[in-house]
């Protein structure tokens, strides 16, 4: 089983789905939506898949859960690292609604990553807290825009299995860019 999708089944997988939701009630008369399915373009050049649902639980208030999964070759050994990720966020609407305004809220995302290099296991995991001002477009046929801006508290920790171990803790710009559709 492959541990990465190619990103053209995704992008048809989320083609299929925007289409046969394109009649829902919610984008016919302007009411705001209650989901958001959205992918990131920025992770395929990773190359990694990474899908977000967000659900709206008040007016101004939704609530997101993140997955991720992806390979990439290390350009020195050309060995391949598995990556996966998952998380949750939650935004709250400052301007506007679920369907277009301002939002503000916190992300906490978990990475994995594992790969085998010379017969030694090499493991890391990583944790992110991420608080974030962005802002949601979605078109009345609900093709939506999803963007956020912040910083990142990243807590690391790499493992071999020869007993070597590595910590990392630092601040990093956090961007995100998502496109898919609501309903």
């Amino acid at each position: 089983m492959p541990t990465h999708a190619h990103p053209t089944f995704i992008l048809s997988t989320l083609a299929v789905v925007a289409s046969s939701l394109a009649a829902s009630p919610a984008a016919a008369d302007g009411a705001d939506p209650g989901v958001a399915v959205t992918v990131s373009p920025l992770h395929l050049f990773v190359p990694m898949a990474e899908v977000t649902v967000e659900a709206r639980v008040a007016p101004r208030l939704g609530v997101a859960v993140i997955g991720g999964v992806g390979a990439v070759r290390d350009a020195a050994t050309d060995d391949r690292i598995r990556l996966f990720e998952g998380g949750v966020s939650a935004r709250y609407y400052v301007v506007g609604s679920f369907r277009h305004g301002v939002q503000v809220g916190a992300e906490a995302l978990y990475v994995h990553a594992d790969a085998t290099a010379d017969a030694t296991g090499v493991q890391a995991a990583g944790l992110g807290l991420s608080p974030f001002v962005g802002y949601k477009w979605t078109h009345r046929t609900g093709v939506t825009i999803d963007a956020q801006l912040g910083a990142t508290y990243l807590a690391a920790r790499a493992e071999a299995d020869t007993g070597a171990a590595a910590d990392t803790r630092d601040v990093a710009p956090m961007l995100n860019l998502n496109l898919g559709y609501s309903f």
